[in-house]
Parts: C-alpha cells; structure tokens; sequence
C-alpha cells in the first residue's frame, strides 16, 4: 500500500488504513448508531465527522486524494480541480467538519445563494364523528 500522509479519517473510524469497503461499512454503522443525534443529544459534531470520514474513505477518487495528500488535500482539491471545501459547504453548510468558517449558505466563489423558504397554508378540516 502506498504511504498514507494522514489518518486522521481512518482513526476517527476505527480501522487501518489498508481496511476493506467491508471493514468501513460495519465500523461505520456501529460508530453511527452510537453517536447518531437522536441517540445521543449529546455527541456534538462527531456524527458529521464519522459520517465525513465514512464518506472520503469509501469513495475511491476522495481516498486516493485523502491517502496522498490528507485533509490539506481534500481542501485544495489536490491540487487540480475544484476545492472540497465547496463539497463541504454545500454538504455540512460551513468548512471541514463546519470548522473552517464556512461561507453559510453561498459558495467560496460567491455562487447561488439557497432560496426563500416556501409557506403553503393548509386548509383545518372538521371533523365529523359518527
């Protein structure tokens, strides 16, 4: 296997850095029930991180980017395309694990904003016992 610059992701999990898509999946699940929010109020961000980290690692372009240049890697987009902050953004609604201080609701380069919240009043019924 080839060096791994960070495993950060892999001990949030619980596994090594040479685990199966097998080993991920059930360290995940267990991890997520655990700390899933309406199991545990109290978890805090380590859901979206488990969740992060599931997500990279069982992705094959993200584990590679992940395994060669770490979190640093992901952020910049390896160097070539688009940055993974945007991905971040659009997906925890801030940076890294909502640590970066993330734009909000609007991209890095100033993209769409998230539209105006829809109200459909709904008609109250009667109701008729027999």
């Amino acid at each position: 296997m080839a060096n791994v610059a960070d495993t950060r992701l892999y001990d949030i999990l619980g596994v090594s850095p040479s685990a199966t898509e097998n080993e991920l999946k059930k360290a995940y699940r267990k991890l997520a029930k655990e700390y899933h929010p309406d199991k545990n109020p109290n978890a805090g961000d380590k859901f979206k991180e488990i969740s992060f980290a599931y997500e990279v690692l069982t992705n094959p372009e993200k584990k590679e980017l992940y395994d060669r240049y770490g979190e640093q890697g992901l952020r910049e987009g390896g160097g070539g395309g688009p940055g993974m902050e945007d991905i971040f953004s659009h997906i925890f609604g801030g940076g890294l694990f909502g640590f970066m201080g993330g734009q909000g609701n609007r991209s890095r380069n100033g993209g769409r904003r998230r539209g105006e919240d829809m109200v459909h009043p709904l008609k109250q019924r009667s109701i008729i016992k027999y």
